[in-house]
């Protein structure tokens, strides 16, 4: 009886925390089109299938690669400036969409507030 009180007590304790409302404006920094892509980040016909890259911008510091490295295990440091237009206190990283859960790492990648766009890749 005790631990039934005891348990009844603490539960109604615990105060509810709502969850934390995200911040829908980062899709926007997002310039991909998803639609072409499946569950497994492919795009194509079938039997023909294969993944994009992305690439985004991050401040020159290892702070910044390794809270990135921690959302998307894919990404790579790569030279230049890329589409996105790095400046020279900034390194590029590129991605890529075949990965579990491939949208939700590029909106985590995209709310963080370093991260200003993330645009497809594209081999010239």
């Amino acid at each position: 009886m005790k631990s039934t009180l005891l348990l009844l007590i603490l539960f109604v304790g615990c105060k509810h925390q709502p969850a934390t409302k995200e911040d829908t404006s980062a899709w926007k920094k997002i310039k991909m089109d998803f639609r072409r892509f499946d569950n497994d980040g492919l795009a194509g016909p079938p039997g023909g299938k294969i993944s994009a890259n992305y690439e985004f911008c991050i401040p020159a510091a290892e702070k910044y690669l390794s809270q990135v490295k921690k959302i998307d295990g894919t990404v790579q440091r790569s030279g230049g400036k890329g589409r996105v237009q790095c400046s020279d206190k900034e390194w590029m990283l590129i991605g890529s969409t075949h990965q579990p859960n491939f949208q939700r790492v590029l909106f985590k990648l995209a709310s963080l507030p370093f991260v200003k766009d993330i645009q497809e890749t594209f081999y010239e």
